[in-house]
């Protein structure tokens, strides 16, 4: 497991499966572009989607003015949204789970290092 505060992981779509370690010091663009550091093979997803940063302890979600928009448990979201941990993100027909490792326990860590080192 790496120092992330965070992890984003697909849950539905092409890339299912892939999973980044978010850190609460780095601005994350999600999307198709080759820019985008969280980037999907999506092409219902636009080229700059979506932001997650984590200004003051506290991780956000922002639609980038994309053309299909941005979803968080099935809403759309208009403005910048905070993310709680096991909220569903949907950009374009992908869907990503937002896990945040602060409102974790021992347990659930050990549970989710196992997962990620588990062989595919």
């Amino acid at each position: 497991m790496g120092d992330g505060d965070a992890f984003l992981q697909v849950v539905r779509g092409e890339d299912r499966g892939k999973g980044w370690e978010l850190d609460e010091r780095q601005v994350y663009l999600i999307g198709r572009s080759r820019k985008c550091n969280i980037r999907l093979g999506d092409a219902t997803a636009s080229g700059t989607h979506a932001q997650v940063e984590c200004p003051d302890g506290v991780w956000f979600l922002e639609d980038l003015r994309s053309t299909h928009g941005t979803r968080v448990n099935r809403q759309r979201i208009l403005k910048r949204k905070p993310l709680f941990d096991r909220d569903i993100i949907q950009v374009g027909k992908t869907l990503l789970e937002f896990r945040e490792y602060a409102d974790l326990g021992p347990d659930a860590l050990e549970e989710i290092d196992r997962g990620l080192s588990m062989p595919h």
